[in-house]
């Protein structure tokens, strides 16, 4: 597995559009994105403009096609113009402990 766990600031003022247009691109990735197999995002409680993303792909190159498809190039416009500052580290799955909900 190839992750990639980024921290985002976003300006505050564009926070909301900030919010749908990553929403919209996780939502599209884990449908349309051969090898995504998860898209987390995650809002900081105590500081809305602070954002964490947690991507899983079967592999690097699936990660690297993401980045070229419509939607993530659609997010990226806002992307440019509402983040501040971006950490992004590449991570390997190891572990997968979760709970079913069954």
């Amino acid at each position: 597995m190839f992750i990639m766990l980024v921290k985002l600031q976003v300006k505050p003022e564009l926070v909301g559009e900030f919010r749908d247009a990553i929403l919209k691109n996780a939502e599209l990735s884990v449908q349309r994105d051969w090898g995504c197999v998860r898209f987390d995002v995650l809002q900081q409680q105590d500081d809305p403009a602070r954002w964490v993303l947690y991507e899983v792909y079967d592999q690097e190159q699936a990660w690297a096609d993401h980045r070229a498809a419509a939607h993530f190039l659609a997010f990226k416009e806002v992307g440019d113009r509402a983040i501040v500052s971006r950490e992004a580290t590449q991570l390997t799955g190891v572990s997968f402990n979760v709970k079913s909900s069954v």
